[in-house]
């Protein structure tokens, strides 16, 4: 994507009037509409996915096509949604902050490059990420986060069900998220209120029955995600390493088949409360672990998780390593 070819769009809100109930009614109907009068002619400039993803099958209008840009790997791995407000409160993009971070240990995060809470969880889980764009691919949306979304390109996955010259519509925002929720395995929506774009994300999450999740907050903040935990469709994130622990770690292994990362998940989550006398210090392990030999030298967690696999995320998990930004080192 080189940036003599690029065009900039600008990002807004997305809100309406409507209650709860009537929000995961009738929102998003429009989205699974073909696109009509605004469907491209040319051909995308771009490779298509040879077959859609099985997960997207189960949409009631999947996409005709998926045009990428990226790592195509982040498809087989176990996918985790994480969209929201454009508007976040502090808490809020603290905790997302937090919570990719420690998603993307094990899978993918799923998002749509807006502004606040998605881009937010894509920064996070760098290159652990995969962009749904409300656009074609050579079109940057929204320009806001351009820096970012040329690090998804390079680094991680885009896709987009749009060819080439597609500038976003009021529905494409719709649209977009029918491919975020149907692409995951499960739905994370940290902030949003009723007059919203994220309670379209609630709908698809609830009509395909996707696990919904969402952090608590105050009385008459996140009026939607309240909604959604008093009613019984979403459940809150309490604790993060918790979370991860019980709903990310085991069903991303069971989802790439590796038993053994499994089973050595459970061990290693019974070695976080052991004392430290009792494991050693690791530092001390450094000159006879290629691993942790390798990690003293700071590399990317790109090139250590594809030097060494799944035992990287072993070695995170028990205390061994330390991941920062897009890094890992010895602790």
């Amino acid at each position: 994507m080189g940036e003599s070819s690029l065009k900039f769009g600008g990002e807004s809100a997305f809100d309406s009037a409507e209650s709860l109930e009537s929000v995961l009614e009738s929102r998003c109907d429009s989205a699974e509409s073909k696109h009509e009068s605004n469907e491209s002619t040319s051909d995308s400039p771009f490779p298509r996915l040879d077959s859609l993803p099985q997960s997207l099958l189960a949409l009631k209008k999947p996409p005709k096509n998926l045009f990428y840009k990226g790592d195509l790997s982040l498809l087989d791995s176990f996918k985790v949604a994480i969209v929201g407000t454009r508007a976040p409160n502090p808490y809020t993009k603290a905790l997302t902050a937090e919570l990719s971070a420690a998603i993307a240990k094990y899978a993918v995060v799923v998002s749509g490059g807006a502004l606040g809470v998605d881009i937010i969880a894509h920064t996070h889980a760098l290159p652990r990420t995969i962009m749904i764009a409300p656009s074609s691919l050579e079109i940057i949306y929204p320009r806001e986060n351009a820096k970012m979304i040329e690090k998804i390109a390079h680094t991680a996955l885009i896709l987009s069900e749009y060819e080439k010259g597609y500038m976003p519509h009021k529905y494409s925002f719709l649209e977009r998220n029918r491919l975020v929720v149907g692409l995951s395995d499960i739905v994370i929506l940290p902030q949003g209120d009723l007059k919203s774009g994220t309670s379209s994300s609630a709908k698809f999450a609830t009509a395909l029955k996707k696990p919904i999740f969402t952090l608590p907050h105050r009385y008459n903040e996140s009026t939607l995600t309240n909604a959604l935990l008093a009613s019984g469709k979403a459940e809150a994130i309490y604790n993060i390493d918790d979370f991860v622990e019980k709903y990310i770690a085991p069903n991303a292994c069971r989802h790439c088949g590796n038993l053994e990362a499994t089973e050595a998940i459970h061990h290693l989550s019974s070695l976080r409360d052991e004392p430290t006398a009792r494991r050693g210090n690791p530092k001390n392990n450094i000159e006879s672990d290629e691993i942790l030999t390798f990690c003293a030298k700071r590399p990317s967690f790109e090139d250590a998780f594809a030097k060494f696999g799944n035992k990287i995320l072993e070695y995170e998990f028990s205390g061994l390593l330390v991941r920062e930004n897009n890094t890992i080192r010895t602790k």
